[in-house]
């Protein structure tokens, strides 16, 4: 999980290039709701805020209204792939790869935070766009509120965490002379944070599944952190642990403090066996 940098363009501009590019009834349609598209544009500006943006109340269109909102983005022209590669471009190289949902998939798609089947005004709006993974924007679909609470964090203004929020379960067994983890995740809200804003992390974590998806990703996670340490052929376990140190410290400069792979990895550290076993 990881903080994503907004897209600092007017959403106008990019709003008339997509217009631009449209032809027949769609066009005859997109000019005649520009100024009313524009007044939700500015909308969704003044509620584009933690605590606003759960309020922000969808407005009705007519169906050839919607029809053409929704054919500006799922019909792409040029200037939507324009806009899809800034949105991707002005993001950390080190988080591009990491879909900022779960931090397990590529994010290959892009979710409609404000679902487009309601908010179709804001199907081409650069803050509206969420780089994700297909697992993560399948798995939300449509769904952004429940009982009048999101559901979803929004990772362009909602705030994070500075310290972990996950806690690594770990037994272990002995199969065939070679010591292997069962893992499990648990859920927990770091000193000094926000209640309410930890309560939209774990409305997120349930939505998404993520602990169960965490849960079936350790065991090849695990194979691969024992491969490196291996690699490493220390002959103490004093040495070893300070390289897998080091290179958990470079990973938490270029993906941050929340990456659930870190917490698991720190959990191995602790167990002294493991690290004896990964030794020449």
């Amino acid at each position: 999980m990881h903080r994503m940098t907004p897209l600092y363009l007017d959403p106008e501009d990019d709003l008339d290039a997509v217009i631009e590019s449209k032809s027949g009834d769609h066009r005859l349609s997109l000019d005649a709701s520009k100024l009313r598209v524009l007044g939700r544009y500015k909308m969704l500006q003044q509620n584009f805020t933690p605590l606003l943006i759960g309020g922000l109340k969808a407005v009705r269109w007519t169906a050839s209204e919607k029809k053409a909102l929704l054919h500006c983005y799922e019909v792409e022209v040029v200037a939507m792939r324009e806009l899809k590669k800034l949105i991707r471009q002005s993001q950390s190289k080190n988080i591009r790869s990491i879909c900022p949902y779960c931090g397990l998939g590529v994010p290959r798609q892009f979710d409609h935070y404000l679902p487009k089947s309601e908010f179709p005004e804001y199907a081409v709006h650069c803050h509206n766009l969420v780089p994700c993974c297909g697992s993560c924007n399948g798995i939300k679909g449509e769904v952004w509120l429940v009982n009048g609470n999101r559901t979803i964090i929004n990772f362009y203004i909602d705030s994070l965490p500075a310290h972990p929020i996950l806690q690594p379960d770990i037994s272990w067994n002995t199969y065939n002379g070679e010591l292997l983890p069962s893992i499990s995740f648990d859920l927990v809200c770091p000193d000094g944070f926000d209640r309410v804003e930890f309560d939209l992390i774990a409305r997120h974590f349930g939505r998404l599944n993520l602990l169960e998806r965490y849960k079936e990703e350790a065991g090849s996670l695990f194979d691969d952190f024992r491969d490196t340490a291996l690699a490493r052929e220390a002959r103490t376990v004093k040495i070893l642990r300070k390289f897998l140190n080091k290179y958990i410290e470079r990973r938490e400069r270029k993906v941050g403090a929340l990456s659930w792979k870190l917490a698991l990895y720190k959990k191995l550290l602790e167990y002294k066996p493991f690290l004896r076993e990964c030794l020449v």
